[in-house]
């Protein structure tokens, strides 16, 4: 079964034999989503664009496909990627609507996720006072969410209060996301040792 398996490349086959023998399943969205996770586990980088336009294009409010697509951008070294980044992140941030006071965890997640690929995107541009907008924003969204995107989006955070010189700010965020030692986040490779 697609869900159980643990082999990426198992998974894949799996899903590229299934994609064919059941087109327009209504498991269509959440096998594309195994089928991206499986590429970035594989470092398919031009797969995994390829699955998430496709996604897009059966439905462009694909959440899992518009933050998989940003989150690989934002960590690409070729040229126009980070812009590339944003544009995904912005997308996943309008189609989550996490702000709406009837948004459940999933959207609240995606919209924080999105906002924290946003910010990070921004620090990569320089543009520092920007990036600690949206990460703001990704905190208070992931906060009692998700502690491991809640690390992640304090970390940046706190990177930027740093090369802001808002030492104080840095310090007390910083602080904050040491109360998650021990959680990684295999897709940010940020983790904190016992």
């Amino acid at each position: 079964m697609i869900v159980d398996d643990t082999n990426a490349k198992s998974r894949m086959n799996d899903i590229e034999r299934f994609t064919p023998a059941f087109p327009g399943s209504r498991f269509d969205e959440p096998i594309a989503s195994y089928a991206m996770m499986s590429l970035t586990e594989l470092k398919d980088t031009s797969h995994v664009v390829a699955y998430g336009e496709k996604a897009l294009a059966a439905n462009p409010n694909n959440l899992a496909a518009l933050l998989l697509l940003a989150g690989t951008f934002v960590e690409d070294p070729k040229p126009g990627g980070v812009a590339k980044a944003v544009t995904y992140a912005q997308r996943a941030v309008v189609a989550a609507k996490a702000d709406a006071p009837d948004a459940d965890r999933t959207r609240k997640l995606s919209g924080g996720v999105a906002h924290s690929v946003l910010g990070y995107s921004y620090m990569k541009q320089e543009k520092t006072v920007a990036a600690v907008t949206e990460l703001k924003s990704a905190a208070t969204l992931l906060k009692g969410v998700d502690d491991q995107q809640y690390a992640v989006a304090l970390y940046r955070l706190g990177y930027a209060y740093a090369k802001l010189s808002h030492n104080t700010e840095a310090r007390d965020v910083l602080l904050e996301a040491t109360k998650y030692q021990g959680r990684c986040n295999r897709f940010h490779k940020i983790c904190w040792p016992r």
